[in-house]
């Protein structure tokens, strides 16, 4: 039985995430945990809204070319949100000290590129797809996910040659909700969030 994605077509409206972005969710791990694992010094973590996010990412940027994360607590599990400028889905070495003795799933968008869907665990990529061609995976378990990929709609036998799959985007965040339990929705912007300037490598 196919899950519904309709809950997150809002991202496909929302400028911020519409346009370039990652989110990621990290299992058990706190907010501040999770950013001092990016390289983060617990002096330099700061309280942030969702507004001042977006400010602080364009200032970073501008100022050198880093990188800003947000991160808030949700049930279980950390968000992290990248906006514009980098993407932990890009990032091994930063994924690995992410997913140390946890998971990460992270939803990567890039209108202009490319859209991964990455989980890794235990410090090792397990999964790894572009969001129009699940059927091409890569990861030390490329198949681990494919019962929950089938049920929202993210064909896992998917290649180049079939039609193209409609509102894969939204369905990426209906796969990370399948294995968080988080469903990634406007309220949580509302919620507190800790930030930090991180250079990724």
């Amino acid at each position: 039985m196919n899950t519904s994605h309709d809950e997150f077509n809002w991202l496909t409206e929302f400028g911020p995430f519409y346009d370039v972005s990652c989110v990621s969710f990290v299992r058990s791990v706190a907010p501040t945990q999770a950013l001092t694992r990016l390289g983060a010094n617990h002096t330099d973590i700061e309280p942030a809204t969702f507004e001042e996010l977006q400010e602080r990412t364009m200032l970073c940027f501008d100022a050198n070319g880093s990188s800003y994360v947000g991160a808030l607590q949700a049930p279980g599990w950390t968000v992290l949100i990248q906006l514009w400028v980098g993407s932990l889905a890009h990032s091994p070495s930063l994924l690995r000290s992410l997913s140390h003795e946890t998971e990460v799933v992270c939803v990567h968008r890039n209108l202009h590129a490319s859209d991964y869907f990455v989980y890794a665990a235990n410090s090792e990529q397990t999964v790894w797809f572009d969001q129009l061609t699940p059927g091409t995976r890569s990861g030390s378990d490329p198949d681990r996910l494919v019962r929950e990929m089938r049920q929202v709609g993210l064909d896992p036998e998917h290649n180049w040659d079939a039609p193209d799959i409609d509102d894969p985007f939204p369905r990426a965040f209906a796969l990370a909700k399948k294995i968080t339990g988080v469903s990634f929705s406007r309220a949580l912007l509302e919620l507190p969030l800790s930030g930090i300037e991180i250079r990724e490598g």
